[in-house]
């Protein structure tokens, strides 16, 4: 090996970030590199902003208090060894008000309604999750088509995101709707777009364990209602989930409650929110674990009802898919692979780009048109198959 390649090999190495030896390893080109970079540096702003807010006496107690009331009412409830028997059937939801809107060209309907969520009465955090009064209404933006029956595929938004012109982009919404031929909703998670304390996203990770626990809980719960509202009034062909990051996330959580789902494709899914967390912060906590009476033991069993790692999968083995980049520096490939471990080993496409390349790579545009396809029956474009 001549010293050019070991230097290439190291860094290769390097950009990859991880240790599973049984993933393909990318070509390291200036196009990796540079998706590479735009990654890191967005990850390092956000780790940056939640860095910055320096946790007060106050805080951190709370953060105690719940984590340890929250394990011991988990525990005793059994909902840490049977986390399905935490979630409840949703409500029906009827009568949502509709408003006509545009955006970046887009027509669509903004669909809203009481989301009717509420964490058990015994729950820490209850009150302050009930006190966040604009997350109360659920959103969502709404393409169909007028004319016979056609499939419906849910689209659930990323971390960060979850308004429309975002969300049109990060799917391709135009194409899938007006090339594909398929009518699509766009559900807007807890505390994101319209629904946000803050900015968008905000509380959901640092807001102590039970903000994590409760977005995730309110998410599925606000999904499958809108699900049961397709089903029961608009007479869908088929009715698939796609979701990207945190809403591929969401996308394997809802496989595991809703067994007709035509086809679920977890995009770059960060499938285990806690390991996710203690790779980013791990560094900056152990001078104040025994201070502030926080574990990350804790962290996990209070998760367990939310994780879709923790429950098996309804939907059949071929309604599978995901997607994942090599060089993901929001989403290790790990916790991908870890999901697709889970899955049974479904599908998968692995792209030699990031977290945030995914809307460019073609071989993701194929993969996602193939499954649609192929499931759903959309009237996919040849130059898209290819």
């Amino acid at each position: 090996m001549t010293i050019v390649d070991e230097f290439f090999g190291q860094t290769t190495a390097w950009i990859v970030g991880h240790r599973e030896h049984d993933l393909p390893r990318p070509r390291l080109t200036p196009a990796l590199a540079a998706k590479w970079w735009i990654d890191e540096w967005a990850l390092q702003v956000e780790s940056a902003n939640s860095r910055l807010r320096s946790p007060s006496i106050d805080f951190r107690r709370r953060l105690r208090d719940e984590l340890g009331d929250g394990v011991e009412l988990f525990n005793d409830m059994g909902w840490v060894d049977d986390p399905r028997s935490y979630h409840r059937e949703p409500t029906e939801l009827t009568s949502p008000a509709f408003v006509r809107r545009s955006a970046s060209g887009v027509a669509y309907e903004h669909m809203s309604m009481a989301s009717e969520y509420e964490p058990h009465d015994a729950e820490p955090g209850r009150e302050r999750w009930l006190g966040y009064e604009k997350n109360r209404t659920a959103h969502a933006w709404i393409l169909r088509h007028d004319g016979e029956p056609r499939p419906w595929l849910i689209c659930i938004n990323g971390y960060r995101t979850g308004t429309p012109q975002i969300d049109f982009m990060a799917f391709g919404g135009k194409r899938l709707h007006h090339e594909y031929g398929l009518n699509l909703a766009f559900p807007v998670s807890p505390l994101h777009g319209p629904r946000a304390v803050g900015a968008s996203g905000d509380r959901v990770l640092f807001g102590g364990a039970m903000n994590t626990v409760h977005t995730a809980a309110q998410a599925i719960w606000d999904i499958r209602r809108l699900k049961s509202w397709i089903a029961d009034t608009q007479s869908p062909v088929a009715i698939g989930a796609s979701g990207i990051s945190l809403g591929g996330y969401f996308t394997s959580l809802l496989a595991c409650f809703e067994d007709d789902l035509a086809v679920a494709i977890a995009g770059v899914p960060e499938a285990d929110l806690v390991r996710g967390m203690r790779r980013n912060v791990e560094a900056f906590l152990p001078p104040f674990y025994e201070q502030w009476g926080l574990s990350w033991r804790s962290l996990e069993r209070v998760n367990r009802p939310v994780s879709p790692l923790a429950m098996e999968p309804l939907i059949p083995h071929e309604a599978r898919y995901i997607y994942g980049g090599l060089v993901d520096r929001w989403v290790r490939p790990g916790n991908v692979r870890a999901l697709w471990k889970h899955w049974d080993e479904p599908e998968i496409c692995w792209y030699e780009g990031s977290h945030l390349s995914f809307p460019i790579e073609s071989s993701v545009r194929r993969f996602v048109a193939q499954a649609l396809a192929d499931r759903l029956g959309a009237t996919v474009p040849e130059r898209d198959l290819r």
